[in-house]
């Protein structure tokens, strides 16, 4: 199973931007500066790489450790749904759907739709555990996305040695970084609805980015 599969497709592309914006945020000091000691520009451009790499971790560990409070969730429903009492198990599954497009039901339709649910869950068995496979594939491949985009960013900097220039094509990379994820992850398919919402996603992280850098970040 991909990496989606288990967070989802607007996760797993989340994590390629940020991977760009955090890469974006550092390389960002040099701006300004068309020379600087080379330790210096070593130091920010391994900075990034490892902020990145840091990150990916933190949030894979967080996704399989959310990923399984989620199983442990449905598992409890579906053992409240065999009981004869079906309240509980109904209650459960009105606190796991409320907050999706099942809002838009009117609150007593919304019910009876949880209490068929209930039905349907009392013959269904329990979920297994995550795999240690599972938990690989959760952390590593998010590990992966905010690495691989880290380093597709600060790339120019080991290939050009002019500071200046190397920002520039850094920064170009990273915006055609940000596009090529909305582009992929539009909900519409036509050419005009991707190419709308790649822009979107590339002026979203320019500004995130730029608010980081403001701030301090």
């Amino acid at each position: 199973m991909a990496l989606a599969d288990y967070i989802g497709r607007y996760w797993a592309g989340a994590e390629t931007i940020y991977g760009v914006i955090i890469a974006m945020t550092f390389t960002s000091v040099l701006r300004g500066y068309p020379q600087v000691f080379a330790m210096v520009l070593s130091r920010t451009v391994y900075a990034a790489l490892a902020c990145c790499l840091a990150w990916g971790f933190a949030d894979g560990m967080f996704y399989f450790w959310e990923r399984s409070y989620i199983i442990r969730q449905e598992n409890r429903i579906i053992e409240l749904s065999k009981s004869e009492e079906k309240e509980p198990a109904v209650t459960l599954v009105g606190e796991q759907l409320d907050d999706t497009i099942l809002r838009n039901i009117p609150g007593e339709q919304r019910l009876q739709l949880y209490q068929r649910l209930v039905q349907f869950l009392s013959g269904v068995n329990a979920r297994g555990k995550l795999t240690a496979r599972d938990g690989g594939t959760i952390i590593f491949g998010t590990f992966i996305r905010s690495a691989a985009a880290g380093f597709f960013v600060v790339l120019p900097f080991f290939l050009i040695h002019d500071i200046p220039m190397a920002l520039r094509v850094s920064n170009l990379l990273g915006i055609l970084l940000l596009f090529a994820v909305g582009y992929l992850r539009a909900l519409d398919k036509d050419l005009t609805s991707r190419m709308a919402y790649g822009v979107g996603t590339s002026l979203i992280g320019i500004v995130i980015a730029g608010i980081t850098v403001v701030l301090g970040g």
